[in-house]
């Protein structure tokens, strides 16, 4: 297994100097007309950490082109390994908390806010590195960040261009958390599953929806994650964040979304709903509520100033760590038992398939007056308030299952790309030693209806499948699947053969896709 190369930076002071030039970020050098390249912010991270030993250099691994995808991780004492973190947030009741940039590479607000943050809180008193580990990786699409031209032009700059939302592989990085095709997203969830970050932040840029708020942002929206720590996201950690924004920057903020059913939808001219994305666990921050762990998406408002658009991430995460390292113990609390959870695994109903509704109440929308420009709404620029609007971002069970115990795969060389994705999440398999005959839930397959057009490459499958107990043998060298595991209820949203957005979903099962074929996952109830 790969592991993160750390370099710590001897410094011969432990106080950050004043930032000269070699402190700024391109934005800041450049009046906010420009942003960075890659070799840009790999010197500035260089940099920052060369000037103060809390801060240390590492690294996510490599693009898919060979880019190093830098990191800084920050504490008081320095952490020189995953290990080391682990334990100092477990003596000392720390909280870790990871921010990244770029996802997007035209959206490049993170990959300039991030440094800038990293290099004032080592100005600052240090305080919050006593109580928080402060990971960053700006530039976490690396390759489409050099793909440099005007590839956003409805954005309001930097002017000197940016990157491409894909990566050089031509795929979107925050779709990728299932199917982990791409070397940077094995890279990053291989760090969740060595450094446990209790918190993720992932910083965008919206599309183009009109409102006045320079940040919005986004909770996991699964409900096939812990139900208490979902629970928790939604009532405390995302208001809580929000207010501290506001406090912090003084600018208001609201949900992610547009008006109409939501960012992707066909009814953008409806004013009467708010609507957001949904709830598959291969966007970044859903799937990091699947593994148990708090996280938070920030988009910021491509009609702003690029330099109000820096500033307002910066403040956004600011206030975000702020709030993890306020709430340190109770996130711990809350972590640990959704870790015991997992492991003790009790049959209950996990749900592996949600719809979209409206959430209760209305709200006012702080937008602008619009007008019909070339069959197009465009804003005016005045600013208008739209009241009585529904926030759709609220999900309905549509399916559940019951959480097995064990689910069983045959040795089988077609399901070798299955027990290797997996593994790569972080999910204990093992083989069966000994023969035995078990009672097993089997599906059958009662129709499979891939996708027409292909998505990331992909002909995305919806399975349908009914089960029956069977008595099977297990035979030695199979593969088992214990769901007394902390990432227990993404191991049943990954193998469930109807699960939203699981495995089955991005073919690894296609040779059993047909009517009438046996699933080859099979499920233990009871012990």
């Amino acid at each position: 297994m790969k592991r993160f190369t750390l370099i710590l930076t001897a410094a011969a002071s432990a106080a950050c100097a004043q930032p000269g030039s070699s402190l700024l970020t391109t934005a800041e050098q450049s009046g906010y007309k420009a942003t960075a390249r890659h070799a840009d912010v790999v010197s500035l991270l260089d940099a920052l950490a060369a000037k103060d030993p809390r801060a240390a250099r590492a690294s996510l691994g490599t693009s898919h082109e060979g880019r190093e995808l830098p990191l800084v991780i920050l504490s008081d004492p320095p952490v020189s390994s995953a290990a080391a973190a682990r334990d100092l947030v477990k003596r000392d009741g720390r909280v870790l908390v990871l921010a990244i940039g770029n996802i997007h590479a035209g959206e490049v607000c993170g990959k300039e806010a991030l440094p800038m943050l990293v290099r004032e809180i080592l100005e600052g008193d240090g305080e919050i590195l006593r109580q928080a580990v402060f990971a960053i990786a700006p530039i976490y699409n690396a390759d489409g960040n050099e793909r440099f031209g005007n590839n956003r032009p409805t954005q309001n700059g930097p002017e000197q261009g940016m990157g491409i939302r894909e990566n050089a592989m031509g795929l979107d990085l925050n779709r990728d958390f299932v199917k982990i095709e791409a070397p940077e997203t094995a890279g990053l969830i291989r760090f969740f599953n060595e450094w446990d970050p209790d918190v993720f932040i992932d910083t965008h840029t919206t599309n183009g929806s009109y409102h006045r708020y320079i940040i919005s942002y986004a909770g996991p929206k699964s409900l096939s994650g812990d139900s208490s720590l979902r629970e928790y996201v939604h009532s405390t950690f995302l208001p809580e964040v929000a207010r501290g924004y506001t406090a912090l920057s003084g600018s208001p903020t609201f949900y992610y979304g547009s008006f109409g059913g939501g960012v992707f939808a066909e009814n953008p001219d409806d004013r009467g709903q708010w609507g957001t994305f949904p709830a598959e666990g291969r966007f970044g921050t859903t799937y990091v509520g699947l593994r148990g762990r708090l996280s938070v998406l920030s988009e910021a408002y491509t009609y702003a100033p690029f330099e109000e658009r820096v500033l307002r991430t910066r403040d956004f995460v600011r206030a975000t760590l702020n709030w993890a390292a306020q709430n340190r113990a109770a996130v711990r609390r809350l972590i640990s038992g959704a870790d015991a959870r997992g492991r003790q695994g009790d049959p209950d109903e996990v749900v592996i398939r949600a719809k979209l509704v409206p959430c209760p109440g209305e709200h006012t929308i702080l937008g602008y007056d619009e007008e019909v420009k070339d069959g197009k709404r465009i804003s005016t620029g005045v600013p208008k308030d739209y009241p009585g609007v529904r926030l759709v971002d609220c999900f309905e069970a549509e399916k559940r299952v019951k959480r097995p115990s064990v689910y069983y795969l045959p040795k089988d060389d077609r399901l070798t790309p299955v027990i290797e994705k997996l593994t790569q999440h972080g999910i204990r398999v093992e083989r069966v030693t000994k023969p035995r005959t078990k009672q097993v839930e089997v599906y059958t397959i009662t129709g499979a209806t891939p996708e027409s057009r292909l998505f990331q490459g992909h002909s995305l499958v919806r399975a349908e499948a009914t089960a029956a107990v069977r008595e099977m043998l297990i035979g030695e060298g199979d593969w088992y699947v214990s769901t007394r595991q902390p990432l227990s209820n993404l191991i049943v949203y990954l193998l469930e053969p109807e699960s939203e957005d699981g495995l089955t979903t991005w073919n690894f099962f296609d040779p059993w896709m047909k009517a009438g074929e046996t699933f080859p996952v099979y499920r233990l109830l009871g012990s």
